[in-house]
C-alpha cells in the first residue's frame, strides 16, 4: 500500500503548497480576526417538532443532504435506512449477516445514491436504491469517520491508526494510505472525487488533490480537527477545531475567505453548507447550533439544544446537523434517536 505522502513529511512546517494552477493566498491581514461575533439572533426556544425513530441505543445518525432520510446504526436494530419524517424504516443494512452491526459511522454520497457504514473495524459501501452491498473492506484499527463522493467512485475514512484511507469504491482493492502524526477524525470529499480534506487530533489539517496526490492546503490548529466539509459546489472549505476558531477557504479564488470564524473560546463538532454554499451551518459540543452567512462571515441565527428532551433522559449530544429540501428548517440529529426541527428565521 503506497503511501499518498511520504511520512518524513509530517515533520515539516505546516505551508501553503502550489496548486496546478496558482498558490494559495492568505487574506489573514485584510480580513482580520472573526472572533468574538456577535449573534443576530438567538434562539433558546425548544424546536418546533421533534421526531423519533423509534429506536433504543443509537450509535450514529447522518442526515441525507436532502434532509429527507437517515442512516441509522442502534444497539437494538443495527443499522438501517430510514424516512424519518414518516419514521418508516426503508432498509435494513446488515454487515456480514450480522443483524445488529454495531455501526458507529456512516455517510451518504452528495447525491444521495450511496452510503457507507462502519462499525469499528470493517467498512461497507451501499447502494441505498437496492440496499444491496457494492464492497467490503476490513481495517486492524478503528473506523473514526468516513466520507464518499457521487455515485461512490472515491471513499476516504479516517483511522484510529494515525492515517486516512482512500478507497475506490467501485474496485474493491488495497486502499491509498494517507499518513498523519495522530488519529484522523475529520474527513470529507468532493462530489466529483477529484478532492478531499483529512484532520488529525494533532490539529493537522490537508486538502488533496486526489487526481495528483499531492496536498494543496496545509493548516495547523491548536486543538483535535473535529469537523471539515467542502461546500456542495466546491468552492468552499470549511474546517474547525475541538477548542478555537474555524476557517473558510475559497477553493475557487484560492483565498481564505474568513481567517477566525467563531469565539477562540468555541469550538465546532459538526458542520455543513447550505445546497448553494451561501450559508453554513455548525454545531458545538456546549450544543450550540449556529447559522452563518458564508460572504460576510457573520452569524445570522443561533439556536441552543435542550439539556434533555424529558427528565430521563441524559444531556443529549449532536450527532448531525443539516437542512430541508425547501431551506426551511434546520435539522439537529441528537443521541436520544431522535431529529429536532427548528424553522430558519
Amino acid at each position: 500500500m503506497k503511501p499518498l505522502l511520504p511520512p518524513a513529511a509530517l515533520a515539516q512546517t505546516p505551508h501553503w503548497h502550489p496548486s496546478r494552477r496558482q498558490v494559495l493566498r492568505s487574506s489573514l491581514a485584510a480580513l482580520g480576526g472573526m472572533g468574538g461575533l456577535l449573534a443576530l439572533s438567538g434562539c433558546a426556544e425548544p424546536p418546533a417538532e421533534t421526531v423519533a425513530l423509534g429506536y433504543g441505543g443509537v450509535l450514529s445518525l447522518r442526515l441525507s443532504p436532502n434532509g429527507e432520510q437517515a442512516l441509522v446504526g442502534s444497539v437494538q436494530q443495527g443499522a438501517g435506512l430510514w424516512n424519518w419524517r414518516t419514521q418508516q424504516r426503508v432498509a435494513t443494512l446488515s454487515h456480514a449477516e450480522q443483524d445488529r452491526a454495531q455501526v458507529f459511522v456512516s455517510a451518504f454520497s452528495p447525491d444521495g445514491t450511496r452510503g457507507v457504514t462502519a462499525e469499528r473495524h470493517n467498512l461497507i459501501h451501499w447502494d441505498l436504491s437496492q440496499g444491496r452491498v457494492l464492497g467490503h473492506w476490513s481495517a486492524e484499527a478503528g473506523v473514526r469517520c468516513v466520507a464518499v463522493s457521487n455515485q461512490g467512485r472515491r471513499i476516504l475514512a479516517g483511522l484510529t491508526s494515525r492515517e486516512a484511507w482512500l478507497l475506490d469504491g467501485h474496485n474493491v482493492r488495497l486502499p491509498v494510505i494517507i499518513p498523519h502524526a495522530e488519529a484522523v477524525r475529520a474527513v470529507d470529499i468532493s462530489a466529483d472525487a477529484a478532492m478531499g480534506v483529512t484532520g488529525a487530533d494533532d490539529g493537522l489539517l490537508r486538502a488533496w488533490n486526489l487526481e495528483q496526490g499531492a496536498a494543496f492546503i496545509t493548516w495547523k490548529f491548536d486543538a483535535p480537527v473535529t469537523t471539515a466539509v467542502f461546500s456542495p459546489d466546491q468552492r468552499l472549505l470549511f474546517a474547525g477545531p475541538a477548542h478555537g476558531t474555524g476557517r473558510i477557504w475559497d477553493l475557487a479564488q484560492n483565498t481564505v475567505l474568513h481567517p477566525a470564524m467563531g469565539a477562540r473560546r468555541g469550538g465546532f463538532s459538526r458542520a455543513c453548507f447550505s445546497a448553494d454554499g451561501a450559508l453554513l451551518l455548525t454545531a458545538a459540543a456546549n450544543g450550540q447550533i449556529t447559522l452563518w452567512t458564508v460572504a460576510s462571515g457573520q452569524t445570522r441565527q443561533t439556536w441552543q439544544l435542550p439539556r434533555s428532551l424529558t427528565e430521563r433522559t441524559e444531556r443529549l449530544g449532536v450527532l448531525d446537523i443539516g437542512f430541508d429540501a425547501e431551506m426551511r428548517h434546520v435539522l439537529v440529529a441528537v443521541t436520544s434517536g431522535q431529529v429536532l426541527v427548528w424553522p430558519l428565521g
